[in-house]
């Protein structure tokens, strides 16, 4: 079963808001379609492993552990009463070598931080977990590269038996079928769950005006927008929000630009180019927001980790809906 949700990088949430706020560089872009096949391989990845089933699991993604004082990223823990094993998932593209450690693409460029070190320092983390478990679990780890495009070429046997490709997924879930969570698979994920943490890597921030301000449509991007009573018209795709969708994905940009800037009522009214009331902001941000400090100093904290997890679990309160084309 699933215990964790897997959620955007808050890296490429930032680079979406900036897709549509600002001039996009190249080296944006580039790091903006990386993380979107990320992205991409963690969905075939999970559609995949749902297929199989994963009722007799506990499964953890997109994890960020605290471990004897360093934080350590995971991509999948899969935990069963056999222990803990690591998936680190590689959307990777093309053809790859292996030769003495060194990974090298199609070309010649060399990985700098080749996968399999990433693997053994995940897995060598987890094995520190012992240390305060009270009992011993077995740790061990597999790479799960999901594109069909990708070729890897390598005599090591070390590699192979670390590696599972997109043609080999079927297989590698089914060795689960057997496994089964009792009392140290629940113990394990207990342990786990103490150890989770916030990304503490996302340090991503602009200055507040060196982006456009205002709405865009979510259809199509466009700022050309026609104020109606509750809604706003999108003059290029004719698609139709609500002010308070507006505002929330307004809310969830400002959040992923601007890092610790504080979220005032008025910053925002800048910030969305006083395209509705004040009312109708303040409405909106008590009901999509924590309130920080009283009266003048007060500030507003975003309740939900982005725009679309905000509109899945705020979806029976919202009175009007949206007409996107």
């Amino acid at each position: 079963m699933f215990i964790t949700a897997r959620k955007l990088p808050e890296e490429l949430l930032h680079y979406y808001a900036l897709k549509h706020r600002s001039i996009q560089r190249a080296n944006h872009l580039d790091k903006l379609h990386r993380l979107e096949r990320g992205v991409e391989g963690e969905r075939v990845y999970d559609m995949i492993l749902d297929e199989a089933g994963h009722e007799n699991l506990y499964i953890f993604r997109d994890l960020y552990l605290l471990i004897e004082g360093s934080v350590t990223q995971y991509d999948t823990l899969i935990v069963s009463e056999s222990g803990i094993i690591v998936n680190e998932i590689k959307n990777f593209t093309g053809d790859y070598q292996v030769e003495a450690s060194m990974w090298t693409r199609s070309g010649g460029a060399t990985l700098p931080d080749d996968p399999m070190s990433q693997l053994r320092r995940a897995v060598g983390k987890l094995m520190n977990l012992q240390r305060g478990a009270g009992f011993k679990f077995e740790v061990s780890g597999k790479l799960i590269f999901p594109n069909e495009s990708f070729r890897l070429f390598t005599k090591d046997d070390q590699v192979w038996n670390q590696v599972v490709l997109r043609a080999d997924f079927k297989r590698h879930f089914n060795g689960f079928y057997n496994e089964y969570s009792g009392e140290g698979a629940s113990k394990l994920a207990d342990i786990i769950e103490r150890h989770i943490v916030q990304n503490p890597y996302f340090k991503h921030r602009v200055e507040f005006d060196s982006v456009r301000h205002g709405l865009y449509c979510g259809g199509c991007g466009s700022f050309q927008l026609e104020k109606q009573q509750f809604h706003l018209l999108c003059m290029t795709c004719g698609s139709r929000e609500s002010n308070e969708t507006h505002l929330v994905r307004a809310m969830s940009d400002f959040k992923y630009l601007f890092g610790d800037l504080a979220m005032t009522s008025r910053r925002l009214m800048e910030f969305t180019g006083n395209a509705v009331n004040v009312r109708t902001l303040q409405r909106v941000l008590n009901k999509y927001c924590y309130v920080k400090g009283i009266y003048k100093t007060s500030n507003y904290i975003f309740k939900y980790f982005d725009f679309d997890e905000a509109m899945r679990k705020e979806q029976q309160t919202r009175k009007y809906k949206d007409y996107l084309s």
